[in-house]
């Protein structure tokens, strides 16, 4: 998938995480970019938890209860950007497009938390 927005925006990301210093995955953190055709189960083990379901109440997406995992979620004109924070400074950002091919109840709880930001790339 080639998209400029997004490398850009992985780039303006590394640069704000890095301070300055080389970027080291295992210290700030990696990104994830999803396929539309991608399963929410390959996600999931990919980053490493549960999206749909928050794995520490047990409760789903949707029901009034549901807290999501992620720190902060960024809406794009193409992307949702959904920002898991680990331990120190290591963090998980996984980018969803915002494509009809993408499981609707990830599109939906995207966008149910996601914030409109301007992001100058």
């Amino acid at each position: 998938m080639d998209d400029a927005f997004l490398r850009q925006l992985i780039a303006q990301r590394i640069e704000e995480r890095c301070d300055g210093l080389c970027y080291d995955p295992d210290v700030i953190g990696f990104f994830i970019v999803m396929a539309p055709d991608d399963g929410v189960g390959e996600v999931e083990a990919a980053l490493g938890t549960q999206l749909l379901r928050n794995p520490v109440s047990g409760v789903e997406y949707g029901h009034p209860d549901f807290a999501p995992l992620f720190e902060y979620a960024g809406r794009h004109a193409r992307w949702y950007e959904l920002v898991f924070l680990g331990a120190g400074d290591e963090g998980v950002t996984l980018f969803v497009p915002r494509n009809p091919d993408v499981e609707p109840r990830l599109l939906a709880l995207a966008a149910e938390y996601a914030v409109s930001e301007q992001v100058e790339v």
